[in-house]
């Protein structure tokens, strides 16, 4: 399939692939999927008019040998070639073919019939003797680029403004984002995410020397932010206390190595936008052989991470889910309902983060909320419409677009990825 990118351009691109320099993201894949057409129309007319003339003299040659000996004797002496000239047209031959063994000329036109009135012949045998012609250099460069991208390892130019996204394996909100917008920016990841070609591999053992690496791989300078993904698809709201994919201690030490690598590079301050919950701490204690000996440090949550370090911003989607839910609510009481394994699971846990934002009821009536272990258990309690004012809170993305295929208005149900994944956007546009 030919993209319609110009020679020019082509070879711009080829250049900077071969020396290892960035490549703008707009071209990446107009680029990896050109592809040149063999033969043009007339080279293959040309071609067979070619064929045609060198059967006829393989037929004077082979089928009627007593023809071809009868033309070598009336033929005038320079036919006879020097022994030289011979051997340079069969080194020739064979670099395309097979050689001749001949010094009568008769014996070396049907050669130079094809691969001089074949263009394609002219074009096969360049190709064997200089490698270095345009087409091969852009194929040879689409071939470093894929094995590039297969390795975490190709270079890109973004424009400026655009995202840093370090994103774990099934981050559905960060694949979300980078799939309705594939140039948003650069997924940072420890292995290659099959939506997105855009990606450097770094994973958190490499330390710093990976880190730099990594963003050495793009203009980093230019970025507007950083995005880190701590979380885990399937606990996003009220998530268990290690229900995480990176621990509170290890996204502190990421935002340090952050700031660390701005200040060597002379960066001001670039914003960072942590996806995760506010609530979940990684503890650490001290103790003598009496006591346990508390400090100020013992505790570290996205919360102490935020205030901590400027310029930094937690998106929490339980927080989120939780302020869309009083929106709906309107003033009324809030009720929770789920399985009893749900209750006992996930029940004083709704309430007490309700009650860190404040809710109180204003006015009659009643909203109740369903979450659940799995979301079969809320789907069940909402299709067979036996409780009244119910609102139900999903993560599943099937259960999702079962709800979605029944043409039902946004607030009979809340999909969490998708609330945070536009609160994210928000965020993000506002740089």
């Amino acid at each position: 399939m030919n993209t319609g990118l110009s020679k020019k351009t082509l070879i711009r691109v080829a250049n900077a692939i071969r020396n290892d320099e960035k490549v703008e993201i707009e071209l990446v894949d107009p680029f990896l999927n050109h592809t040149f057409e063999e033969l043009s129309k007339l080279s293959r007319v040309m071609l067979k008019v070619a064929a045609a003339i060198s059967l006829f003299f393989a037929s004077v040659l082979v089928i009627f040998p007593e023809v071809g000996e009868w033309l070598i004797a009336v033929l005038p002496g320079f036919f006879l070639l020097p022994e030289r000239l011979s051997k340079a047209l069969d080194y020739i031959w064979g670099l395309v073919g097979e050689p001749v063994g001949e010094r009568h000329l008769m014996y070396h036109l049907p050669n130079i019939i094809v691969y001089a009135f074949g263009v394609a012949g002219l074009r096969q045998l360049w190709k064997k003797i200089n490698k270095n012609n345009w087409k091969d250099l852009v194929v040879r460069s689409q071939e470093k680029l894929a094995k590039l991208i297969e390795d975490g390892t190709a270079r890109f130019r973004f424009a400026p403004g655009f995202s840093l996204l370090f994103i774990g394996d099934g981050d559905q909100i960060g694949k979300s984002l980078v799939a309705d917008a594939p140039t948003v920016g650069v997924t940072i990841s420890s292995s290659r995410q099959p939506y997105t070609k855009l990606w450097a591999k770094f994973a958190s053992g490499e330390g710093d020397e990976g880190f730099s690496r990594a963003l050495g791989q793009v203009n980093a300078a230019d970025a507007g932010e950083f995005v880190l993904f701590p979380v885990r698809d399937e606990h996003l709201f009220l998530p268990g206390k290690y229900d995480f994919d990176i621990a509170p201690h290890r996204v502190d030490i990421a935002v340090r190595r952050i700031r660390e690598f701005e200040r060597e590079q002379g960066w001001a301050e670039k914003r960072i936008i942590i996806i995760g919950d506010k609530r979940q701490t990684s503890i650490f204690v001290t103790e003598s052989e009496e006591c346990r000996i508390k400090t100020e440090y013992d505790e570290i949550s996205l919360q102490t991470i935020s205030e901590k370090y400027g310029n930094l911003t937690v998106l929490d989607p339980t927080e989120s889910t939780l302020r869309k839910i009083i929106t709906f609510a309107d003033g009324r009481r809030i009720l929770f309902r789920a399985s009893e394994n749900g209750i006992e699971k996930y029940g004083k846990e709704f309430y007490r983060r309700l009650g860190l934002l404040g809710y109180n009821p204003s006015r009659e009536g009643s909203l109740t909320v369903g979450y659940d272990i799995t979301d079969f258990e809320t789907e069940h309690q909402f299709v067979s419409q036996k409780y009244p004012d119910y609102l139900p809170v999903i993560l599943s993305r099937d259960i999702y677009d079962e709800l979605h295929k029944s043409n039902l208005p946004d607030d009979a149900y809340i999909f969490v990825p998708r609330l945070v994944k536009e609160e994210l956007e928000k965020l993000v546009s506002e740089q």
